[in-house]
């Protein structure tokens, strides 16, 4: 049984320049073979693959005509809003169907996909809206670019100048009917805030009139009244007062003169002895003589006090009671002629006369009575109205309160609606005069800031960047290929490979001896291998540059 080996593991040396070399040398095919399949790959795609040609258009808003100050705008949506909604609209996918359908676009991807594919997949690809300004910048939606990239630079020119078509177009009507809009609206807003300004007008005037003396603007004068009616009520007090006072002492002398009557009557009638003569009535006598006397008395009384006084009315009253009386007498004791001496029965005179005097003092006294009464009567009267009027001064000052919070909230609501509808108003004719600036074109508007040409030269591919890049990693895919053989093949290779490993000294080297035929037939191998790569290599790439250069300008 054979003895077990033991193996030892050396590490590789450090290769220097040389070695490199001899890698390149001994897999220069691994290098060359994937670089030239790398730029036979790249040729054939770069003529392959469709020019592609950029065409643009650049658009531009230019502000009102109509100054900011003389006229503000009405419309809430800004030029800059209705961009997104017109790029939205116009770039959707149901507008790109039909301007793939009115221009015929992409023939070859509608044949194999439905047209809305082509739309969503393709179409929305190579077109776009990107910002601009003419220093490179960005300056939001001031200005943009629409961007199309095509096969057919005819076409590409034709798609732009119809989008940019669209933009013009649909943004003038958006705005008009914006604009028309937005004067309806406030047509409507304006309405309705009259109807709520009238309303409220209504609301303070019905409340107004339920609410007379309580508003606020008659608070000083309620008070003022107030204290009016309270001084009037005490005035009345004192009045009523001084009439109760008059009639007690009227009637304390009412009673001193019926006294005065009661003793006055006791003496009335004497006895006298007179000649036998004719006499006239006593009666008459003293009558005649309480009616002079009256009158006398109404005559001083109507020279202190006016024709209307109680006490000159109560006079009169009393001197044609006595004509009365004396009427009476005159009929019923007719004057009689008498002789001879007898004794009768006289009336005292001055009896009498105190007695008349005295009635005639009980008659003013009662009138002087009755007058207090009347008076006393109409105070209360008015002091039961002043008191009622108080109470309803009261009443209403009390209310005040409430009312005062009710007024100043149905003022405030009436002014907040005034405000309201003058706002509203205003931008009516704001509106207004949007729609006629619009009609009149002399809004915003989008204007175009280069038109779009037909371009001459591809943008897309490049093909020399495709090659370049196609042959770089071609080789290096080749040196990767190269490396990854040199790390698995770990045989001695030349004399520093001895030298390192073995730690001997090496005297002399013997050549691989090869059998010749061998060699001429691996070199032969060889030479049919590169030729024939090289050859439909040759062809690979000069059909693809025949395809490009002849055969697709005439498809």
């Amino acid at each position: 049984m054979a003895a077990p080996q033991n193996f030892v593991t050396v590490s590789r040396r450090p290769p220097d320049v040389q070695d490199y070399i001899d890698i390149l040398r001994r897999y220069r095919s691994w290098i060359i073979g994937p670089t030239f399949a790398g730029l036979v790959f790249s040729v054939v795609a770069a003529f392959f693959w469709p020019d592609m040609y950029l065409c643009f258009a650049s658009m531009q808003i230019r502000p009102s005509s109509v100054s900011n100050t003389l006229m503000s705008s009405a419309v809430t949506g800004q030029m800059a809003q209705r961009l997104q909604e017109l790029n939205l609209e116009i770039l959707g996918r149901d507008n790109l169907i039909l301007l793939i359908q009115k221009l015929n676009l992409y023939p070859k991807e509608r044949a194999r996909y439905s047209v809305e594919d082509v739309a969503e997949e393709t179409f929305r690809k190579n077109v776009h809206i990107q910002q601009y300004d003419s220093n490179g910048g960005a300056t939001g939606a001031q200005a943009f670019r629409i961007v199309f990239t095509y096969p057919d630079k005819d076409v590409a020119r034709r798609l732009v100048v119809e989008v940019v078509s669209q933009f013009q177009s649909k943004n003038i009507s958006v705005q008009q009917e914006s604009a028309s809009k937005t004067s309806t609206l406030f047509d409507d807003l304006v309405k309705n805030a009259r109807e709520k300004m009238e309303q409220k007008e209504v609301e303070l005037a019905t409340f107004t009139s339920e609410n007379q003396g309580k508003l606020p603007e008659n608070s000083q004068s309620n008070t003022l009244e107030v204290q009016t009616r309270q001084a009037n009520i005490t005035n009345i007090y004192q009045r009523i007062s001084a009439e109760k006072q008059r009639q007690s002492l009227l009637e304390s002398n009412l009673n001193n003169n019926k006294n005065s009557q009661s003793q006055a009557e006791a003496n009335l009638s004497v006895a006298i002895n007179t000649p036998n003569q004719q006499v006239k009535n006593q009666n008459l006598i003293n009558i005649e003589s309480d009616i002079s006397r009256k009158q006398q008395e109404c005559v001083a009384v109507e020279r202190k006090y006016q024709p209307a006084y109680p006490d000159v009315l109560a006079c009169h009253d009393q001197v044609k009671l006595l004509e009365d009386r004396k009427a009476d007498l005159e009929r019923t004791e007719p004057a009689a002629a008498q002789t001879g001496g007898t004794t009768r029965m006289v009336t005292n005179s001055d009896a009498a006369h105190q007695l008349a005097t005295l009635k005639s003092e009980e008659n003013n006294i009662r009138a002087q009575i009755n007058a207090s009464v009347l008076q006393a009567g109409t105070l209360e009267k008015d002091l039961v109205e002043q008191t009622r009027e108080l109470k309803e001064v009261q009443d209403k000052i009390s209310s005040s309160p409430q009312v005062n919070q009710k007024f100043s909230q149905l003022n405030g609501e009436l002014q907040m609606a005034k405000d309201e509808y003058q706002s509203l108003s205003t931008k009516r004719e704001s509106a207004g005069t949007q729609v006629s600036v619009e009609e009149h074109s002399a809004g915003e508007r989008l204007d175009v800031l280069e038109q779009p040409i037909t371009p001459e030269k591809p943008t897309s591919p490049i093909r020399g960047a495709i090659v370049g890049a196609g042959t770089v990693i071609g080789f290096f895919l080749g040196v990767v290929l190269a490396g990854a053989k040199e790390v698995k093949n770990t045989t001695l290779k030349n004399l520093k490979d001895v030298r390192a490993y073995t730690n001997l000294p090496v005297l002399s080297s013997i050549p691989l001896l090869e059998n010749a035929l061998l060699v001429r037939r691996k070199r032969r191998l060889a030479w049919l291998a590169w030729s024939s790569a090289l050859i439909v290599g040759t062809i690979l790439m000069s059909g693809a540059m025949y395809y490009h250069y002849v055969i697709l300008p005439q498809m």
